[in-house]
């Protein structure tokens, strides 16, 4: 049984329980960080990928998303700690094997698309679990400080990550230094598994069938005039900046402006120091001006700064300049929105239906993603990658800030709570 809310340690920093699942995620967000610099490499320059193979691998990575309603059901109706220790287990042992067949010689694309497929699946049972965990692990008073100092792990592993991987691909090949991820994601099993809290027991139904349960879930977020916008600007980013900028994006930048593969992982680390400031920035913000406007000015800003990559050319130096400032902006804005983003959602969600909740906000959000990969892939091919970024970078850019523009977000000063027992937005 959960410890009743009287014995809650009054801080995070004396909540045992949580400082343990921050350590094995911090070490696992490095550990990803390297590997999303080190597969597309391994793809693109060790296994010769096209750019439509690149699109492939893209699509395959994100095709898992399409899960993330029926994850949703799955895990409001099982305690969340035995689906992280696993699919973190499993996720070592996908990642290991690349490093190992690379050294006998029997690594190919193939088997490429096999391993990034299935850590789309567990990442998704992951995300989902995980963030619904965090409300059972600490009270509701502190899930503001606790996402965000999981959201300052994930800043810092994009500021130490990409480095840490541009530094490894540069003096090793690449394949190998996927080993790193594989041993992030085994310790942070070994962290969770020395949690203590234990989870109530979910509810016998957990929302009735499957499709009942998904249907309450998705008319739940479309009918909170908040949380709706939020799920169709999610979804329209997905797809052009998820999908099509960021499955190019690497192959951009060492074909477009021409920056040196070892040189990419530090523009993308330049995103991490802002994303450090973004997360120490994101609850200080939600507390000064309220959660709506940070949400909003951080979307307009961030989302203003994906143009630039497009954008950036001329000398190396100053294409450098330019897309590294354009990764300062985007990592500062992003874990301002999230922190504050995931802390509405979280407060605003009957306990309930949190898990189906945040299914649907992240459905909505990243299933697009695979669908974009795919084109990216085909159009990238066909009339070339620059015209292409620019594309998805404009209309990824500037829809969703209409979209948020037209809700009630901008005005929102206050962080909504679920009224106590309701299924049904207020």
């Amino acid at each position: 049984m959960a410890s009743p809310p009287a014995t809650e340690p009054p801080t995070l920093w004396r909540n045992p329980d949580f400082l343990k699942l921050w350590s094995g995620e911090s070490l696992s967000l490095v550990g990803s960080q390297v590997t999303v610099l080190a597969m597309p490499v391994v793809a693109y320059l060790w296994l010769h990928a096209s750019v439509a193979e690149m699109g492939v691998l893209g699509a395959l990575s994100r095709l898992p998303m399409v899960l993330f309603f029926v994850v949703g059901v799955w895990v409001d109706r099982m305690r969340r700690r035995p689906v992280l220790v696993w699919s973190d287990v499993i996720r070592a042992f996908m990642l290991a094997t690349v490093p190992l067949l690379f050294v006998m010689d029997l690594l190919t694309l193939w088997w490429l698309y096999v391993v990034v497929f299935v850590m789309g699946v567990f990442g998704v049972l992951f995300e989902i679990a995980y963030r619904s965990y965090l409300p059972v692990l600490v009270p509701a008073e502190h899930l503001g400080d606790g996402n965000s100092k999981l959201q300052l792990s994930d800043s810092m592993s994009k500021a130490v990550g990409p480095s840490l991987a541009g530094f490894l691909i540069a003096t090793r090949s690449a394949p190998l230094v996927i080993i790193v991820d594989a041993v992030s994601y085994a310790l942070s099993a070994l962290f969770l598994v020395s949690i203590r809290k234990r989870e109530d027991p979910p509810p016998a139904d957990a929302g009735g069938t499957m499709i009942a349960a998904i249907r309450a879930g998705f008319g739940w977020v479309m009918g909170h005039p908040v949380v709706r916008p939020l799920a169709v600007a999610s979804a329209v980013y997905s797809f052009f900046d998820i999908g099509i900028l960021q499955t190019l994006l690497i192959p951009y930048l060492i074909e477009g402006p021409g920056v040196p593969a070892g040189w990419v992982g530090g523009v993308l680390a330049v995103g991490g120091v802002g994303a450090v400031a973004g997360a120490w920035l994101s609850v200080r913000l939600m507390k000064g001006v309220g959660p709506g406007p940070t949400m909003f000015w951080s979307t307009v800003i961030g989302n203003s700064a994906l143009i630039l990559v497009p954008l950036a050319g001329g000398p190396l130096w100053l294409a450098i300049g330019v897309l590294a400032f354009s990764q300062l902006l985007v990592g500062l804005c992003t874990q301002v929105f999230v922190v504050n983003n995931i802390t509405v959602l979280q407060s605003a969600t009957p306990r309930e239906l949190v898990g189906r909740v945040i299914a649907t906000i992240w459905a909505m959000g990243l299933v697009p993603a695979p669908l974009g990969a795919l084109l990216a892939g085909l159009l990238g091919e066909a009339v070339g990658m620059r015209p292409v970024v620019l594309a998805a970078a404009l209309i990824g850019a500037i829809v969703p800030m209409i979209v948020l523009a037209l809700s009630p977000i901008p005005r929102m000063r206050e962080i909504p709570r679920a009224p106590a027992g309701a299924d049904t937005p207020a």
